[in-house]
């Protein structure tokens, strides 16, 4: 019950002023029953268990997290901050101050939950606000004009909408990602939930990839996330080839009928939910992995982000021989 409830309260907020894509903090309307605000702390006076599960989730730590301290070195802190923590008032870089309040440090209760003047009457799911944008469009002086409305920086609300006309399955995000209400929303248990939506088998020669239960592409999200199929001679992969790679190639160019160039994927290898990929393995190759990288080779190149911060390997395993069997001679 309680996680039909969750359900209907998510089916009944739209995207908008709560979720306005990065391009401005959250406002979020007054706590409910006369509480004086929206504070984490209030929530879990009577909501315990939940917020409790909340403080493994990525949500709590969506800013705080190493590889997005990283990034934000990089890039312009404010937007990507009015996502990672909708409701902050420190918009800056680098670590936070001492005792800074939950809202600093990632996606709190209201941002979810908050009701937002008629936004709660539109039938939308809030997930959409921070996980469904175009890349941005820049003038000439890097300022951003606006968002694409053609090119999607992240479209995982686009690619399950898709995959339910294809399909007809009528499950919405959290009844993969908040399974029974669970507000961990995977938490601590990530890699294992990677590792479980990912099939991989070795058959004559080759590694057929394929996704189990998932609604969208994979990887998706953030378009510098991407899988490497990688090949070696040892156990310990202590040098490796990759052989295939998973993921969004991107570059500036014109994307009509946008005037001004910007991002956008001019190539997409990803896979998505249906038949296995047959990823042919090189003659001779002893062992093989599958590794789901968070940031782009480029940023693991630069060397600002250490392999255990940036990579899980989901899957690894030797080959199978391909080699015929010489005949015995007597």
């Amino acid at each position: 019950m309680h996680a039909l409830l969750l359900i209907c309260a998510l089916l009944a907020s739209a995207p908008g002023p709560r979720f306005p894509q990065g391009t401005a903090r959250m406002e979020v309307g007054p706590a409910p029953h006369g509480l004086p605000d929206w504070s984490v702390q209030r929530c879990a006076e009577c909501h315990a268990p939940q917020v409790e599960a909340w403080k493994r989730s990525g949500h709590a730590t969506a800013r705080t997290d190493d590889v997005f301290q990283v990034a934000i070195t990089e890039d312009r802190p404010a937007w990507c901050v009015q996502c990672h923590a909708p409701l902050a008032r420190n918009l800056e870089r680098g670590a936070l101050p001492t005792g800074s309040p939950p809202e600093e440090h990632g996606v709190t209760c209201a941002g979810c939950h908050a009701p937002l003047g008629d936004a709660k009457a539109a039938p939308a799911m809030p997930c959409a606000g921070c996980h469904q944008f175009g890349f941005p469009v820049l003038q000439g002086d890097g300022q951003r004009v606006r968002l694409s409305d053609t090119q999607w920086q992240q479209d995982t609300v686009g690619e399950w909408t898709r995959w339910r006309k294809q399909t007809g399955d009528t499950r919405h995000c959290t009844s993969c990602h908040m399974p029974r209400g669970d507000h961990g929303l995977g938490g601590t248990r990530r890699t294992e939930s990677l590792k479980a939506a990912l099939v991989v088998e070795a058959v004559d020669g080759a590694l057929l990839l394929s996704t189990r239960d998932v609604g969208h592409a994979f990887p998706s999200g953030d378009v510098m996330r991407w899988v490497s199929v990688e090949v070696s001679d040892h156990p310990l992969f202590e040098s490796s080839r990759t052989v295939a790679t998973l993921g969004r190639r991107i570059e500036v160019r014109a994307w009509p009928p946008e005037p001004l160039p910007h991002l956008g994927a001019v190539e997409d290898t990803r896979l998505v939910p249906g038949p296995p990929r047959r990823i042919r393995m090189p003659a001779g190759a002893r062992y093989a992995r599958v590794v789901y990288h968070l940031v782009s080779r480029e940023q693991e190149d630069s060397g600002l982000y250490p392999p255990g911060l940036s990579q899980l390997v989901l899957w690894a395993a030797p080959l199978p021989s391909t080699r015929t069997p010489m005949e015995r001679k007597p």
